[in-house]
């Protein structure tokens, strides 16, 4: 049998529905980027897609599908760049059969990303052709030269990036904040500058979380006045946790307090004692007061121990009440919803309890009532009053504390400059590990005293209203603690307690002696309680 021999030539022709298409044309896009916002680089983007625009519509054989463009974005990342992911989905999905582009950096900066994406759109047809270098991805002999090309866009990105740095640094060194908008500040030449309203809530919120309201409670009384964030958004816990902890409140500024590890990545991550930071001090004008912002820091790095009650709870009295008995906390249950529907007070409805209380309940409106009427009255009474002042004032120390913390950070500071000068000298690390620990411990103490300097302060602003109820005034911020069962109610007062130290002491709060003591009366109804009013630090 003789041997034959064949050429068979690719066919060029294809079907477009039931139509033949002898010469198909090519479905052609283009991908243009740049990596910065500033002019000469906008000035290119801008060329680069008319350009292309204009190669595309003008060849005969092409058919314009589009401009991919991404502007102000870094080449390192492919799934960072939005309008590159969607060309190559449209070239998964056949919408396109060839990408120009102007460069291989233009591209991609990274090695792995650019060889990935070429082999991936050459295995389902898609061409790509480079500009700068004229080189086809369809031709496999030129993977080693992409190889190479699209290392040095890599090196050049690392390049740049390490550019990029160095001019922070030198930044930095010389103190230089390079300020950006935020809530209560404007930025104007260059400079922050104070916005009136948005200052007023900024201190609101320092205010309350001075005076241990939850941030989650904070976050809820801002959103119930229709307060909103800089980017017109409801508050979140994260939103407002920013806030309470940033320096530039006080007018100061942390300089890299992230740091980006991996160039390619791009991805930030806090500066926790991997660089050095520079501190900006009085940088610009403060919003809030240096000592309120630092016994704030320290509120939210012990949370535990400055726990308190639920101050923006449904009802009143909720989270302060307690049973004396079981020391359980009272909650609200409905009784006789059929006949005569009330409200009682109950602790033995809690899951898992192996003790069952036998106390009654109370009735809740009688409890709260009888809350506002021995507010009201205490509120009358100036003798009492004036005793309430003075053992507010006489546990308060300010002055000292801040005289003995002042003297405490500048020790600190010296052993810790002393630590960076001498990292081996062991004695001089222990002493200042013991030494921050003693200045923990005295900021911790100034807080007390601050919290109960501002509940000195909301206790005389009462004196001026005629009557107080729980439509004028939160009930939580007079008494820390509320202990009842059907036959009495013990109000505790305390200058720096929280709900959950107070809790353990109840055995001992009963055995104290009332600075008022008293019966109250339901109206028009043979129905009354005992209740008393005792003083604990």
């Amino acid at each position: 049998m003789e041997r034959e021999f064949q050429v068979l030539k690719p066919i060029k022709g294809k079907y477009e529905g039931e139509n033949y298409i002898p010469n198909p044309k090519k479905k052609v896009a283009a991908y243009a980027r740049v990596s910065t916002d500033y002019e000469d680089q906008i000035n290119s983007y801008r060329v680069q897609c008319e350009e292309y625009t204009k190669v595309i519509k003008s060849n005969p054989d092409y058919i314009f599908v589009g401009i991919y463009a991404d502007q102000g974005l870094s080449g390192t990342q492919a799934k960072k760049r939005p309008e590159f992911m969607k060309m190559i989905e449209a070239a998964r999905n056949g919408e396109i059969d060839l990408i120009l582009t102007k460069s291989i950096s233009r591209f991609g900066r990274n090695t792995v990303d650019v060889i990935s994406y070429i082999r991936e759109l050459r295995e389902i047809g898609v061409e790509i052709f480079f500009e700068k270098e004229n080189i086809s991805s369809l031709d496999p002999k030129i993977d080693f030269m992409l190889t190479i090309l699209s290392s040095i866009a890599q090196e050049e990105s690392r390049s740049i990036s390490s550019n990029v740095k160095w001019s922070y640094d030198k930044k930095f060194k010389k103190g230089i904040v390079d300020p950006r908008r935020i809530y209560g500040y404007d930025v104007v030449d260059g400079e922050f500058v104070v916005i009136p309203e948005e200052a007023k809530v900024i201190r609101e919120i320092f205010d309350l979380a001075l005076k241990r309201y939850r941030v989650a409670d904070i976050v809820k009384i801002l959103n119930q006045r229709g307060i909103k964030t800089l980017r017109g958004a409801n508050w979140a816990n994260g939103s407002l946790r920013y806030i309470l902890s940033n320096e530039k409140y006080v007018g100061d500024a942390i300089l890299r307090k992230t740091v980006t590890p991996d160039y390619l990545t791009g991805r930030a991550i806090p500066n926790d004692n991997i660089e050095t930071k520079y501190y900006v001090k009085n940088n610009h004008e403060p919003i809030v007061d240096r000592e309120i912002f630092n016994a704030v820091q320290v509120i939210l790095k012990s949370k535990s121990k400055f726990r308190n009650t639920n101050k923006t709870s449904k009802y009143p009295l909720t989270g302060i009440l307690y049973c004396p008995k079981c020391h359980r906390t009272l909650k609200r249950q409905y009784v006789n919803p059929k006949t005569n529907k009330r409200v009682v007070l109950n602790c033995n409805h809690s899951y898992g309890n192996n003790y069952i209380c036998k106390t009654y309940s109370p009735d809740y409106n009688l409890v709260l009532n009888a809350t506002i009427k021995s507010v009201n009255e205490l509120f009358s009474n100036k003798s009492l009053l004036s005793d309430i002042y003075s053992k507010f004032e006489s546990f308060l120390d300010l002055e000292n504390l801040r005289k003995e913390l002042s003297i405490s950070k500048e020790k600190v500071s010296t052993l810790l400059e002393k630590h960076h000068e001498n990292p081996e000298y062991i004695d001089t690390f222990n002493e200042y590990t013991t030494s921050s620990e003693k200045l923990k411990v005295l900021e911790e103490k100034l807080v007390l005293h601050l919290t109960s300097s501002y509940k000195l302060d909301f206790f005389k602003s009462l004196e001026s209203l005629e009557h107080i109820d729980e439509t004028n005034t939160n009930l939580k911020d007079i008494y820390s603690l509320i202990l009842a069962d059907d036959k009495k109610i013990t109000f505790v007062i305390s200058q720096t307690k929280s709900i959950d130290e107070l809790v353990s002491k109840i055995d001992y709060l009963k055995t104290l002696k009332p600075i008022l003591s008293n019966i109250y009366l339901k109206e028009n109804e043979d129905v009354g309680i005992y209740y008393e009013v005792i003083i604990y630090e």
